[in-house]
């Protein structure tokens, strides 16, 4: 029911207020007043029967969570001043890792449910509650190569896509000291070390696909780091 969803949204809203920040210099507003989500709602649903689309489920407000991911429905205002709805989803505080073992990158071939499909990546995972960014780094790289880090070095912020994702993940380079057993909940079939040109062909070949992996390469080559 609507009235669920925009209390458990609002309710997001008092906890979580950084989500939900509208920019000092426009943009998308979100809408937090009750009626006009609403509103929203309902200039949402004439929208789309108006172009022939869906328009069975125009629910604003948060419409599932877990310890993982939380997606919610703003209604928002857009800069031509209509109101519509906007699908926004949040992932925990993800990290994403490069190890580099004697020079050369380690790669990881995992099964990723959302491809259903195995993929050639670099590890990343999500930061435990109470844990900082730095430690959640070093136990990725732990549970997928099974490793200890000797050096972190930050790379920066990555987003693999703005639009409806609010995921601004943290990257990483790590110098390991070897390679060990995996953790066999994560799904993966195979590390080893890659020279860099290897790496290259792979990412020009089209053979890995995943945005972390070739965010986390440029910012290293790109500082001289591989």
């Amino acid at each position: 029911m609507t009235a669920d969803t925009v209390e458990a949204y609002l309710e997001l809203v008092a906890r979580r207020p950084d989500w939900f920040r509208n920019h000092d210099r426009g943009g998308v507003e979100i809408l937090t007043a009750p009626d006009d989500m609403l509103r929203a709602s309902a200039e949402a649903r004439a929208l789309r029967q108006s172009r022939g689309m869906d328009a069975a489920d125009t629910r604003p407000g948060l419409l599932a969570q877990d310890p993982y991911m939380t997606l919610v429905r703003d209604a928002v205002r857009f800069p031509d001043g209509s109101l519509g709805l906007y699908n926004r989803i949040m992932e925990t505080s993800p990290v994403a890792v490069l190890p580099v073992l004697d020079g050369k990158p380690v790669l990881i071939r995992v099964f990723r449910h959302g491809l259903r499909d195995w993929s050639l990546e670099f590890p990343r995972g999500a930061v435990d509650p109470g844990e900082s960014v730095e430690a959640g780094a070093r136990r990725e790289v732990g549970e997928e190569i099974g490793a200890n880090v000797l050096e972190l070095i930050p790379l920066g912020d990555f987003t693999p896509g703005g639009s409806s994702l609010s995921i601004r993940a943290r990257l990483f380079l790590a110098k390991v000291d070897g390679l060990g057993a995996t953790d066999v909940l994560e799904a993966i079939e195979d590390v080893r070390p890659y020279a860099v040109t290897e790496v290259e062909e792979k990412i020009a070949s089209g053979v890995i696909i995943d945005g972390f992996t070739m965010a986390l390469f440029l910012r290293a080559r790109l500082k001289g780091l591989i």
